[in-house]
């Protein structure tokens, strides 16, 4: 299958040239407004979620307090998918599917999907790395798609990475999973300054890592996490939905489930 569902042949090819690719304002208006109350929900009602959820929280570094959308300091999640009916139709969103088939290929399953928060006053530690140490599989056909909730530039954290980085794997420091900081070339690194309702696709093998939020403002992420059904999992995958099947043939599989109430 050549023809492209969703993105330009332009989008497509940075896509396969830089290796990630951002699409501002994917989310817009009331989707945005909805998506944003629904993830509010998620960090604040806290209690009574699916045990695999497995929230982490994060001390108030000093100087700084929560903020009133995410007023727990939720930093992360794993699961988020598990959340009620609005989360299943937002990681299979016809849109975000349709361009990881145009990404990665016509026979699309899910991965895993998780949050990445940004509290006030939080500093990432795990520096440059690749997505492929932590989610080794039999081909490298895997991509995340970062929906951003809150305008994110540097000062407050953006997504860094290294452009046309994803041409292979990369060897990492003794004993972890991030590579070498200064064997990393930073000559093509790019800051992704990125707008509430961006998404900014990556793959598995480019070279990224999160930045420092000095601000008062908590900046809050969704990735989701997709594969090509070629790619057969190799590090026991036990995320919700792995594996769940979402296009064949370039046609897509999965209905909306809350539009279905409706």
């Amino acid at each position: 299958m050549n023809e492209l569902l969703i993105l330009t042949a332009e989008q497509k090819q940075a896509f396969v040239t830089d290796g990630y690719l951002h699409l501002p304002g994917f989310y817009s208006g009331a989707d945005l407004a909805r998506l944003r109350d629904e993830f509010h929900a998620l960090v604040t009602e806290t209690d009574g979620r699916p045990k695999n959820m497995s929230y982490s929280f994060m001390e108030s570094p000093q100087g700084y307090t929560p903020d009133a959308y995410n007023p727990k300091n939720v930093v992360g999640m794993m699961d988020q998918t598990q959340g009620g009916d609005f989360w299943f139709d937002q990681f299979t969103e016809p849109r975000v599917v349709s361009a990881m088939v145009d990404c990665l290929g016509p026979n699309l399953d899910f991965h895993n999907g998780k949050v990445r928060n940004k509290p006030p006053g939080f500093e990432s530690t795990q520096g440059w790395h690749q997505d492929w140490p932590y989610e080794r599989h039999s081909k490298p056909e895997l991509a995340a798609a970062l929906t951003y909730l809150d305008p994110t530039d540097f000062e407050a954290g953006a997504t860094e990475v290294i452009a046309g980085s994803h041409r292979g794997a990369r060897p990492t420091a003794a004993g972890t999973s991030v590579l070498v900081q200064e064997d990393v070339d930073e000559t093509n690194r790019i800051v992704c300054q990125v707008g509430a309702g961006d998404v900014v696709i990556i793959h598995v093998l480019v070279v990224h890592r999160a930045g420092h939020n000095y601000t008062a403002l908590s900046r809050n992420a969704i990735i989701n996490e997709y594969k090509t059904a070629e790619a057969i999992d190799e590090w026991n995958n036990r995320c919700a939905f792995a594996g769940l099947p979402l296009a064949r043939d370039g046609r897509l599989l999965q209905p909306r489930v809350a539009a279905s109430k409706a």
